[in-house]
């Protein structure tokens, strides 16, 4: 295997291990309704991570650059979009059943609109593009086919990208048991509703 993969995949294990907005909805989907949500928003959000790749690849992202106008108004709606889980999220506390640590069978929403959560949520965030045009033309060698190599890099970045938030909406799945009483319930949801409405304030001030 070529040393530029190599090279990228460490980065793609730090880009995919650390807490995000990502990470926060897929834990969230997977505590309130099951693992099958959890792993649904994953695949959403990575799907969406992968968009942003391709329009990188294809030279669309740098259009975002070119005009701070269009830039800013998808950085403020995927901002809102953010702030707005949040608020539900924490208007909802304390609402969800973790009795029962198995996938519970009435889901407050389907997986096709926790799919839909995860894949809006990384497609109203323009910054994905512009850590794309910024990190993966670094591994590219300079002989190679660019669009084959960006291609390959990407793919490499989703699938990783799939296996981390499925693993930390498994892990918070599997912790279903252990949160019984309601109070508990509550204030983790209240905390990852701020969390959620922190990244919201962050996109939209950086």
């Amino acid at each position: 295997m070529n040393g530029s993969v190599w090279a990228y995949i460490p980065v793609a294990l730090v880009f995919g291990i650390t807490p995000g907005p990502d990470v926060m909805l897929s834990v969230r989907s997977a505590l309130a309704s099951g693992s099958r949500a959890g792993v649904m928003v994953a695949l959403g959000a990575a799907t969406g991570s992968l968009a942003w790749g391709l329009a990188a690849a294809f030279g669309l992202a740098s259009l975002l650059v070119r005009y701070p106008t269009a830039f800013d108004i998808i950085r403020i709606a995927g901002a809102t979009y953010l702030a707005l889980l949040g608020i539900w999220t924490i208007w909802h506390a304390g609402s969800v059943d973790l009795s029962d640590s198995t996938d519970p069978p009435a889901r407050r929403y389907t997986w096709w609109r926790a799919y839909g959560i995860g894949l809006g949520a990384d497609l109203l965030n323009p910054k994905m593009g512009v850590f794309y045009l910024a990190i993966i033309p670094q591994f590219i060698p300079t002989t190679s086919n660019i669009f084959t190599w960006s291609m390959l890099l990407m793919a490499i970045e989703f699938t990783v990208a799939v296996a981390c938030l499925t693993t930390y909406a498994l892990l918070a799945s599997s912790a279903r048991q252990l949160l019984t009483k309601t109070r508990t319930v509550t204030w983790i949801e209240r905390v990852f509703g701020l969390c959620l409405i922190g990244f919201g304030v962050r996109v939209a001030i950086t």
